[in-house]
């Protein structure tokens, strides 16, 4: 492979090879699209929320279809940047999880991972930054977290989520991660911390339900994710 073919060329020569397991530069241009496609809407031109939820997260469901189809996700490859399944001969892959509290606005409640989700991935990057996404559950979550290397065990504003919950949505990034917010629409501290082979985020914030496109209330979001590291 060139390193410039269509995405669905590049799976159906993966295939046509033959090959038993998936190189670790070939899972990340696969999978590479797809928190590219929640930046271009969201982070970077702010597009209203128009389209239904469902309709989004059964797209963002289909790229992962086409890995599922090529043998790409296949028990023992390891997740991007360092962070994937757990080994031994014993142990089952480790999986991240989540669990969301909204309080207040549209869809306020609690949202928990999914033990057979669509996506869940987290990645540990050169830079010191973690990225975690995650499509799945019922209702359905389309989370995309970035914590930035800046992040500490005893807090800091270095971290950018964007997710949608069942009916409602947010996002938020004081830190100026991905493009920032305008001054004083949100706050937002995640603390992290690792113990036992995992690293945990906690994130609490303020920041408008943006369910309708518009920035309306401010409400409050609870989120801790723990990764496998």
């Amino acid at each position: 492979m060139t390193g410039h073919e269509p995405l669905d060329d590049a799976v159906r020569a993966w295939v046509r090879s033959g090959p038993e397991a998936a190189s670790a530069e070939f899972v990340e241009r696969t999978l590479r699209p797809i928190p590219r496609m929640r930046q271009r809407r969201a982070w970077r031109i702010a597009m209203d929320r128009v389209a239904d939820p469902t309709t989004r997260l059964a797209g963002m469901a289909a790229v992962v279809a086409i890995v599922v189809a090529a043998g790409v996700l296949l028990v023992g490859i390891t997740g991007l940047g360092g962070v994937g399944p757990g080994s031994g001969p014993s142990s089952g892959p480790a999986r991240p999880s989540f669990r969301l509290d909204v309080g207040g606005g549209t869809g306020a409640g609690t949202y928990r991972s999914d033990p057979t989700p669509n996506l869940s991935m987290c990645t540990h990057n050169g830079d010191g930054s973690w990225r975690f996404l995650y499509v799945g559950g019922q209702p359905a979550v389309n989370l995309d977290m970035l914590v930035g290397s800046g992040a500490s065990t005893t807090g800091s504003a270095d971290v950018a989520v964007e997710v949608d919950y069942g009916p409602g949505y947010v996002r938020f990034d004081p830190a100026d991660l991905r493009g920032g917010d305008p001054a004083g629409r949100s706050t937002a501290t995640v603390t992290v911390s690792h113990a036992d082979g995992l690293t945990t985020f906690v994130v609490a914030a303020m920041t408008p339900d943006t369910s309708t496109g518009a920035d309306a209330e401010r409400i409050r979001v609870d989120l801790t994710v723990t990764c496998p590291t």
